[in-house]
C-alpha cells in the first residue's frame, strides 16, 4: 500500500505489515526542515528526508539507534526498505 502524507511525504506498507515513512517537508528532519509551511502547496523536492519504521501494530521500531532517522539520502531510504522487507 502507498499513501501520501500531508503533501510532504509518503508511506509504504509492505506485505509483512511493516510500514516505512519518508517525510521531507517543512519541520521534518531533512533538507527542507526550515521551509515555511506555505511551501506545502508546491511540489516538494529534497536532498534528504526523515524516515521511520513502523511495526504492524503501529509502533515505531528503532533503526540506526532511534525511532526517527533524520537527513537520510535516497540510498538510505532504499536500505531501510530492504531491511523492513526482511522483518
Amino acid at each position: 500500500m502507498f499513501r501520501i502524507t500531508d503533501n510532504k511525504g509518503f508511506q509504504i506498507k509492505l506485505e509483512n505489515g511493516y510500514m516505512v515513512s519518508v517525510q521531507f517537508g517543512p519541520g521534518n528532519y531533512g533538507s527542507n526542515y526550515s521551509l515555511g509551511f506555505e511551501e506545502m502547496g508546491r511540489p516538494m523536492i529534497a536532498a534528504s528526508a526523515e524516515t521511520a519504521l513502523i511495526d504492524p501494530e503501529g509502533n515505531f521500531v528503532a533503526y540506526k539507534g532511534d525511532d526517527v532517522q533524520g537527513h537520510q539520502t535516497a540510498n538510505d531510504v532504499l536500505e531501510l526498505l530492504n531491511y523492513a522487507s526482511k522483518l
